[in-house]
């Protein structure tokens, strides 16, 4: 009676996880849809040209792949998924954020998956072991599996893939265990891209995620997310100040057109930053704020020390090159400003712009050409990968500058400011009095401590003094002043030694 009460619920508990996977990706309430849009203050934002691609992704109309989406910190990239979800009520989609300790990660995939991990498993009643037994790379495998089964019911009843959605997957650790979860979530994507059950979408800011992904990428399709052009930022600012007017009640009138045009020369179309300066009381302070708190955290963290004693990550002779690749910011009031500049004759979908970020027409990129460019656009410089190790003397240092957002690096491997605000910061550093000087003597400083680790020096603080003499017939020589380690050995313990 016993076995059989078991076995009956061991069969009714497996449907039942199935039936609770299977409502977590069911239409209405999703955990990180619901935390976006409840009492949410910053509800007015920032429409891009790749929100019609996420929107067809996240419905299930794109099969056949699953999805990278790279860029800079604030472009927006989660927020894009978050729309897309949103529209159709989160109907077969779930997300979940990724996080550097993978136990934690596990939590927060059961959260997504409404999944407890066999943690509500009561078959120890019926004398059956427990089934949770391993680390969280076991148990990411166990969802996986059951994800898998539901996956393959509901492309056979709706005709259409589920969609899961890992966002900020830097977040893992760049350690071999981090790499190991992250190829363990590619093979399931690249498996059920195949058959059409599952897409994945990953999104990322920083590039070891791409590098280590495309060692095993099949079916990968890669979104690159860069910063708004000069017509769409001036449009999104003028936006979201307006609706921060409103939202505040008071009667003040909307800046000008030169004002949000400096405010773009300050910041750039980076979406994040222009929703900060847009909520601001005085946009041009807080923008000038910005930039003077994103140069005193650059400092903190790889400021010239030019009398350091070990060695350091000479990164400015990367930023100096970056920095004097465009021109300084101009004297505000700007005589022709860049609203002015907005008007001229769009651009062809032919023409290439060299500073423009460059789109690949294979079926790998799948980033969509900007549109409405013009002259006014402020184009971030950038420096080839291969290049960038060149200027840094180093091929270990990049990685470091890509994980605190000092320099982005996308899929052509271009190298780039993070920022244009970081890059306004770095030219005012850059234009100092005694930085080229500072420069010179930390790499001055470097050489001196990695000369000293390639070679062994022997320093003698106590004088000596060397005595030749005959005797004989033969040459003796003698140090006097070093101890009895320094003394000559005597013929008969040379015989010795020899011996």
């Amino acid at each position: 009676m016993v076995f059989a009460a078991g076995i009956g619920y061991l069969e009714w508990y497996k449907a039942h996880v199935l039936h609770r996977i299977g409502r977590a990706f069911e239409p209405g309430y999703d955990p990180a849809l619901e935390l976006s849009t409840l009492n949410a203050p910053n509800g007015a934002h920032i429409n891009r040209r790749e929100q019609p691609l996420i929107d067809r992704i996240v419905k299930g109309e794109e099969k056949g792949g699953y999805y990278l989406v790279i860029g800079s910190k604030g472009t927006g990239k989660g927020t894009m998924i978050l729309d897309a979800m949103r529209k159709i009520n989160a109907d077969g989609v779930s997300f979940c954020e990724a996080h550097p300790d993978l136990e934690v990660f596990r939590l927060r995939l059961g959260k997504a998956l409404d999944f407890d991990f066999y943690e509500d498993w009561q078959g120890s009643l019926f004398s059956r072991a427990d089934p949770r037994n391993g680390g969280p790379a076991l148990d990411v495998e166990r969802a996986l599996n059951k994800l898998e089964k539901v996956a393959l019911r509901y492309a056979r009843k709706n005709g259409r893939p589920l969609v899961m959605a890992f966002n900020n997957i830097h977040l893992f650790p760049n350690t071999p265990e981090g790499h190991g979860l992250l190829h363990q979530l590619q093979q399931r994507a690249e498996a059920w891209a195949e058959g059409g059950i599952l897409t994945m979408i990953f999104s990322t800011d920083d590039f070891w995620c791409l590098d280590t992904m495309k060692k095993n990428a099949s079916r990968m399709r890669i979104l690159s997310v860069y910063d708004l052009s000069a017509s769409e930022s001036l449009r999104a600012l003028r936006h979201l100040r307006r609706q921060s007017l409103i939202n505040r009640g008071t009667q003040d009138q909307l800046e000008d057109d030169d004002v949000l045009s400096r405010v773009y020369e300050l910041v750039g179309g980076r979406t994040s930053y222009l929703a900060r300066v847009a909520r601001a009381d005085d946009m041009l302070a807080e923008a000038e704020s910005m930039i003077e708190g994103e140069k005193q955290w650059m400092l903190s963290k790889i400021g010239l020390i030019p009398e350091h004693d070990d060695d350091v990550i000479c990164s400015w002779l990367l930023l100096r090159h970056l920095a004097k690749m465009i021109p300084p910011l101009s004297e505000y009031p700007r005589i022709g400003g860049i609203e002015s500049t907005l008007h001229d004759e769009p651009k062809s979908a032919d023409a290439v712009d060299d500073k423009a970020p460059s789109v690949s027409s294979s079926s790998v990129n799948v980033t969509p050409p900007p549109t409405n460019t013009s002259s006014a656009d402020i184009h971030l410089p950038y420096v080839t990968y291969e290049a960038a190790r060149r200027i840094m003397t180093r091929t270990d240092f990049l990685n470091d500058l890509d994980h605190y957002h000092i320099v982005s690096i996308d899929l052509n491997h271009h190298v780039r400011p993070d920022s244009l605000l970081l890059l306004r910061a770095a030219q005012q550093v850059v234009a100092e009095d005694g930085f080229d000087d500072d420069l010179d003597e930390t790499r001055d400083r470097v050489d001196q401590i990695e000369g000293l680790h390639r070679q062994s020096e022997l320093t003698v603080k106590e004088p000596f003094r060397v005595t030749f003499d005959k005797k004989d017939g033969k040459a003796v020589w003698e140090v006097i002043g070093l101890g009895e380690s320094f003394v000559p050995a005597s013929e008969d313990e040379e015989e010795e030694r020899l011996v």
